[in-house]
């Protein structure tokens, strides 16, 4: 409700695709002076209306400018994400039709958060469940919750990613969970945003430690869901004749000058994945990414204190930093340098995540952490209400507001403070059963009889 409508990225592709799919229009029809990806379908009036160009790229400039048309007739339009796998805009527009008439943007953005919370709200109970729900709440950067909540693949992708990393991160503690806990959730990503590759290395750089040593049946249980996801996304690209080439941001330069500006570009990518809000156009309050950044730190730290793999975050910023770069100069003369920050919060994430494989920090670390997370988050959602209603030069309190959320701006905060504030506590909780308290768990390693006398070797988690 904070964010204006369509203020997400590509957020009218993505809900005009979603209302396309949902009444049976999987691939509309070819726009000849458009590039391949886009596609012409046909939406109720509404949906096709209130474009963002006018606020979009402005920080200073409210959200009242988009003024929305209705009438009971649909409208043609083309949309950039027509040949984008259908299953995330399956779920999102059956869900919409569900629950209201699917002519409002806001009940495609209900139906998507009620996705994200779903897997989040399993990543959650999980974490919770081996005493790291503090890890998971504080890993979620400023940018992350904004994308939470709006339409578009890049919350569910984060979601999913972020709940195959708990999973990852659960084996230190359990070598013998299923490895399907982890390699489904990716395969699931792989198939509903198959360009995000990143996420497998996301995943790789986590749970490759806990796989030594390595079996036919482990390589196994990793490939067969991945080959799947691989599979499926063949016969959708097949069948659509996919096209991965875009003349608008494709680009003639070297091969070392895309290197070059692609590295150049690092620093703007990095800051994109802590703090970018709406279309990259504005970020979250300084305060917020500053507590989010002092968590990461921490994570490294508790890492190199508290374990024995001391170089991982060394592997994981190379990864991090590096791996854009290499997709980027790979396909710059198919469809230029686009990567944004949003591709890497999984990335960002788990570099805060992975500190869950070591022993749980008191709770008085754990109750800053979770205060530090919930404080950016309500910051971030104040920052955005101010910035549709009276944009960033404009009144802190949003006086004069051009234009106003469905809700009373601080009635929403309110209703999000405390909704944050019940997430938190939810997030220190103790793991069920008692046994697997904060003192963990102890398991004989080994016992030996000998003249009379027992020897117990014991672990402790």
């Amino acid at each position: 409700m904070a964010t204006a409508r369509y203020g997400g990225p590509d957020e009218p592709a993505h809900i005009i695709r979603s209302a396309a799919v949902s009444h049976g229009d999987l691939l509309g029809d070819s726009v000849r002076r458009l590039v391949p990806g886009y596609r012409q379908v046909s939406v109720a009036a509404p949906l096709a209306s209130g474009d963002p160009g006018c606020f979009r790229h402005d920080e200073d400039a409210t959200a009242d400018c988009a003024v929305v048309v209705g009438g009971p007739r649909n409208r043609v339009v083309a949309t950039s994400a027509g040949t984008a796998p259908p299953w995330y805009y399956l779920a999102v527009g059956w869900t919409t039709r569900a629950l209201s008439s699917g002519r409002d943007a806001m009940g495609y953005r209900i139906a998507s958060v009620l996705l994200c919370a779903g897997v989040l709200g399993y990543a959650m109970a999980r974490s919770v469940g081996i005493g790291r729900g503090a890890w998971l709440l504080a890993a979620i950067t400023p940018s992350a919750w904004f994308l939470f909540g709006v339409v578009g693949t890049s919350g569910i992708e984060i979601a999913l990613i972020a709940l195959a990393v708990v999973e990852a991160v659960a084996r230190f503690r359990d070598p013998g969970a299923s490895l399907a806990r982890v390699t489904m959730p990716l395969a699931a990503c792989l198939v509903i945003r198959p360009s995000a590759v990143i996420d497998i290395a996301v995943v790789a750089v986590v749970l490759a430690p806990t796989l030594a040593p390595i079996t036919r049946r482990t390589i196994a249980l990793i490939a067969i869901p991945l080959a799947g996801a691989a599979a499926l996304t063949i016969v959708w690209n097949r069948w659509t004749g996919l096209v991965v080439r875009d003349r608008r941001t494709a680009d003639t330069d070297s091969f070392a000058s895309a290197t070059w500006r692609s590295l150049r570009g690092i620093p703007t990518t990095a800051h994109q994945a802590v703090g970018a809000l709406g279309w990259n156009e504005f970020f979250a309050p300084l305060l917020a990414q500053l507590v989010w950044i002092a968590t990461l730190a921490f994570a490294v730290y508790w890492v190199v204190t508290r374990t024995t793999d001391q170089w991982w975050h060394v592997r994981w910023l190379v990864l991090a930093l590096l791996l854009p770069t290499v997709i980027e100069v790979a396909l710059h003369h198919r469809i230029g340098e686009v990567w944004q920050g949003r591709y890497s919060i999984p990335f960002a994430m788990a570099g805060v995540l992975y500190a869950g494989r070591a022993r749980a920090p008191g709770r008085t670390i754990q109750r800053a952490l979770v205060a530090g997370a919930a404080i950016a988050e309500v910051l971030t959602l104040w920052n955005t209400i101010r910035r549709y209603s009276v944009g960033l030069d404009g009144s802190l309190t949003f006086r004069h507001a051009a234009w106003s959320p469905p809700l009373n701006a601080w009635l929403l905060l309110a209703v999000n403070a405390a909704a944050v504030a019940w997430l938190a506590a939810i997030a220190l909780s103790l793991p069920l059963p008692a046994s697997a308290s904060a003192h963990g768990s102890t398991a004989v390693l080994c016992a030996d009889v000998d003249d009379d006398q027992l020897l117990i070797v014991t672990a402790t988690d």
